[in-house]
Formats: structure tokens, C-alpha cells, sequence
């Protein structure tokens, strides 16, 4: 058996082995140590300061690369967008400098911004569910067409489609932007009914890991990019469809996300840089023209930047109401030559 003169003895060479680190430590053995120290230490510093350099220089690069683009931008566009009238739904968590980045290379590009719409947390938000699933009851006897409305939210999102697409409708803003729970905010009312739109989505995944988490075995727990994805294919189901201006970074990216949908709606990554904004006026004139694309550098992209040779193809009339059928009139009989005797009436002329 052990006893205490084991664990005595264990003791004594635990304190004396700590005792001759501390006298070699301070004796012999100080002057190298602190000269390594010394030396890991001015490396570290060395490379911090090299790397802050770069970085600095690199962003300087950068700067001046979107300044070029930004001057080219007019030659490079030349009017692709002229007439066509855009509308802009911002996302919750997106950029306000996006949404000034976008509008203003929407008018580089010819196009105008015929509406605004930016949508409140609470219109995807879990807690309030409740609230718009009773909402959209009221909701769908303003819609003009109600087939996508298929559930509260695809209902939410046409309205918003409605809002934008169609015109300014007084009832569907007022359920909508409710002073006690508003859902969105109509920053600039429609002025005329949208060929396209752009939504305008964050930088980056907003998602937090609780809501990445399943809380039921059996489904995972909705993320707020599905409900965004949701709400994309709702409004690309309208006029010429739909662009998602965003990220795609990582995979849970809003972009990203879009992208692995079997019906995808159409894409540009690399929000934030001007390559991107001089990507997305073409990307509309391909999606007008039935094209749906991933365009950018980010994950799932299918091509670097839309074909820049199109045109926008021209917008289909109004359908008109249709007038009903008129019964045919006969012909007034032709004027006899003269002397020739008039047949009576209801008989047809002697044949020749």
C-alpha cells in the first residue's frame, strides 16, 4: 500500500524541481530566455505592422478601382435600362449605402426607380406570425391576383408585388404599415408600375446559431433566408420578375440560398463592391428577357457577370377588354345600271 511517506516524498520533488526552474530561471538561463521573448515578440510586431500595410494598400487599390468604375459607368452602360421602370424592396439588415449605391447605378444605366419598399423585421420575424397569419385574411380581397397567395406569407408577398408592380393601393398600405405593428415602410409610393425589381438583401447572414439549430427532430427550424427565398420567387411571379442583390460568401448567405432552390429566382453577389453594381443593370435586362442567372464570384454562381449585348425586349401592351361580337351586317346591295329593273325585295337577281 501507498502511505503518507510516499506522498511526502512526491511533494518534496514537485517543490524542488520548481525550486531549481526558479534559480536557473533567474541565473543562467534569464539572459537567453528574455532574448528569445524579446525576439518572438519584435517578429510578431514586425509582421502586424507588414500586414497593416497591406491592407491598407490594398483597400487604397480598391478605392481607386471602384472610382474607375464608377467613371466608366455611363460609357459601359450606355442607357441598357433606358425606360425601364425599377422598384426597390430592401430587406431587413441591408445596407442603407446599398440601397443609395443601387439606385443611383439604376439611373447610370437609363432605368428609373418607380417605387421603394422596405420591409420591417417583423415581417419575417417568428413571434409575430400569428399576427400576419391573421392579417393576410384581410389582405387578399385588395389583391388583383390572388393565385400566388397560397399561404400568409406568399399572400404578404404579393401584396407587397401589388404595391409595386401594380400601383400605390391606399387599403393595402394602410393594413401594412399599422402604426401598432407595421410590417414594412413605403419610403417612395409607386409613380408608375414596375418592369422589374431589385431586392436588396444584407451584406452577410444575419442568422444566429439558435436559429440555425433544429428545435423539432423531424424538420429544421426556418432561417430568415427561407423566408426571404419565399418571398423572392412570390414577387418574380410579376411582371419581369426579380433580382436578389446580396451575398453569397458563406452557404448560409442570403444569395447562397436562393441559389441550391430547384426554382431559383435570379442573382447577383458581391453586394458592397462596385463590380457588383455595375453587374446588376445587365442582370436585369437578362431577366426581363427570360434569362435566370447566378452572377458574381460567390458560391453557386453560374457565370461572372450576364450577357452585356442585350436589349431590353419591349413590353407587352396592356391587354384590352374585350368588346362583344356585333352580328354581321350585310352588304347595301350594289346600285343597278341604269334601266335595268330592280328585283324585289328578299329575291336574289336573275342569274346571267
Amino acid at each position: 500500500m501507498i502511505d503518507f511517506r510516499y506522498h511526502l516524498v512526491s511533494l518534496v520533488a514537485v517543490f524542488l524541481a520548481l525550486a531549481v526552474g526558479i534559480v536557473l530561471g533567474a541565473g543562467p538561463l534569464a539572459q537567453p530566455i528574455g532574448d528569445t521573448l524579446t525576439g518572438q515578440v519584435d517578429k510578431l510586431r514586425e509582421d502586424r505592422n507588414a500586414l497593416s500595410n497591406q491592407l491598407t494598400e490594398t483597400k487604397a487599390k480598391l478605392a481607386t478601382s471602384d472610382k474607375v468604375g464608377e467613371q466608366f459607368a455611363g460609357r459601359i452602360f450606355n442607357n441598357v435600362l433606358s425606360g425601364v421602370q425599377v422598384a426597390l424592396v430592401v430587406l431587413p439588415g441591408a445596407d442603407g449605402e446599398d440601397v443609395k449605391n443601387v439606385s443611383a447605378k439604376l439611373g447610370q444605366a437609363g432605368g428609373a426607380v418607380s417605387a421603394q419598399v422596405n420591409l420591417r423585421p417583423e415581417f419575417f420575424s417568428a413571434d409575430k406570425k400569428a399576427y400576419r397569419d391573421a392579417l393576410s385574411g384581410q389582405i387578399t380581397q385588395y389583391l388583383d391576383d390572388p393565385t400566388s397567395a397560397t399561404t400568409p406569407e406568399t399572400t404578404l408577398a404579393a401584396a407587397v408585388g401589388q404595391l409595386v408592380f401594380v400601383g400605390q393601393n391606399e387599403a393595402l398600405t394602410g393594413i401594412l404599415t399599422v402604426a401598432d405593428t407595421p410590417l414594412l415602410q413605403v419610403t417612395a409610393p409607386a409613380e408608375a408600375p414596375a418592369r422589374i425589381a431589385v431586392i436588396v438583401g444584407p451584406r452577410t447572414s444575419k442568422a444566429t446559431p439558435s436559429q440555425s439549430e433544429p428545435t423539432d427532430k423531424t424538420k429544421p427550424a426556418a432561417t430568415p433566408e427561407s423566408a426571404y427565398l419565399e418571398f423572392a420567387r412570390t414577387l418574380n411571379s410579376f411582371a419581369g420578375g426579380a433580382v436578389v442583390f446580396g451575398a453569397a460568401a458563406t452557404t448560409t448567405d442570403l444569395v447562397s440560398v436562393i441559389r441550391v432552390d430547384p426554382n431559383p429566382v435570379s442573382t447577383v453577389d458581391g453586394i458592397g463592391s462596385e463590380s457588383a453594381l455595375l453587374t446588376l443593370p445587365f442582370a436585369l435586362v437578362a431577366t426581363i428577357n427570360g434569362t435566370v442567372g447566378a452572377w458574381g464570384s460567390g458560391q453557386g454562381a453560374s457565370a461572372l457577370v450576364p450577357p452585356l449585348n442585350l436589349t431590353v425586349n419591349p413590353a407587352e401592351p396592356p391587354a384590352q377588354p374585350s368588346q362583344p361580337s356585333q352580328p354581321a351586317q350585310p352588304a347595301p346591295p350594289a346600285p343597278a345600271a341604269p334601266g335595268a329593273s330592280q328585283p324585289p325585295a328578299g329575291q336574289a337577281p336573275p342569274a346571267a
